[in-house]
């Protein structure tokens, strides 16, 4: 893993939201999690979009190609990473797993180009393991597990299930029943149900969890 360099050692407090910067979130779900942060971060020019939004960050992490705003708070941590072989949000997912940082929800992730979402999300399934990382768009949630897990849901909830790579899973709790069966293409996971407040399923592989907002 490559190092990311870092002048001080920040207060961080909990919960720690990262701010990709990619469009700016519209829907209650991702804005509430902004307005309830203890610590933000984020990513080059995604700092100039918290701040016209009305809140300064904690930490800029990036090449800084993006900053066009100047008006900072003289608190706010600036962690300048030149290193052209990483996105900013790679860089900001490895400075946080060197910050011991052990939950993290990332917003503003999809939707300003394509090239960059797909590479988050193998991104998600690179690092799910060394941190309990969480991606929440205008949408749904996003997570990568292996294993068993059981998830916070409601009556209707669409959970759609991505394998990173052909996998075997099992579920419960939801309308589309799977029992150790084989999940070799992206169709055949897409647009599932939840039955109630709760579903479990169990992946012998990577797989991409994706839920609903009411």
């Amino acid at each position: 893993m490559t190092a990311i360099p870092d002048a001080v050692d920040p207060v961080l407090n909990k919960p720690v939201v990262l701010l990709a910067n990619g469009p700016f979130p519209t829907h209650p779900a991702p804005l509430n999690i902004l307005t309830k942060a203890g610590t933000l971060i984020c990513t080059d020019g995604s700092a100039d979009k918290l701040v016209k939004w009305g809140r300064q960050p904690h930490i800029v992490i990036g090449d800084m190609d993006s900053v066009i705003n100047k008006d900072y708070d003289s608190s706010v941590v600036w962690v300048p990473t030149p290193d052209q072989s990483l996105t900013d949000f790679e860089k900001a997912l490895i400075w946080c797993i060197d910050h011991k940082i052990a939950a993290l929800t990332a917003l503003g992730i999809f939707g300003s180009r394509e090239d960059h979402s797909l590479a988050n999300l193998f991104l998600l399934a690179r690092y799910h393991d060394q941190l309990a990382l969480e991606f929440v768009t205008d949408h749904t949630t996003i997570v990568c597990m292996c294993g068993t897990q059981t998830f916070d849901s409601f009556a209707g909830q669409t959970v759609s299930l991505l394998p990173v790579a052909p996998t075997s899973i099992t579920t419960s709790g939801l309308k589309y029943a799977l029992r150790d069966s084989p999940l070799k293409n992206v169709s055949q996971g897409v647009s599932n149900v939840s039955l109630g407040s709760r579903f479990t399923i169990a992946s012998s592989g990577k797989l991409w969890v994706f839920r609903s907002h009411r």
